[in-house]
């Protein structure tokens, strides 16, 4: 992906007021593509997306990326520890 233009559709702000976006390669949406693969977790306290639910959840089934080690910690989680 080096070198390609990204384009980023703002969804809202955090209450930090952090920008919360959805990125894109041409048509392809990062978020999506990293849940499908594995690599990312859908925070359903912030985020009511169903799709995005969905990916993680295929992922999580197939035991994919993060999903396919046994006892995986959300990053929420970590930081609290």
């Amino acid at each position: 992906m080096l070198g390609k233009e990204v384009r980023i559709e703002k969804s809202g702000e955090d209450q930090y007021g952090r920008t919360l976006a959805f990125v894109y390669v041409g048509n392809i949406c990062l978020n999506e593509e990293l849940l499908r693969l594995g690599m990312a977790w859908h925070y359903k306290h912030y985020n009511k997306d169903p799709k995005l639910a969905r990916l993680e959840e295929n992922a999580r089934a197939a035991k994919i990326g993060l999903w396919s080690q046994p006892n995986p910690v959300a990053p929420w989680d970590f930081r609290h520890r």
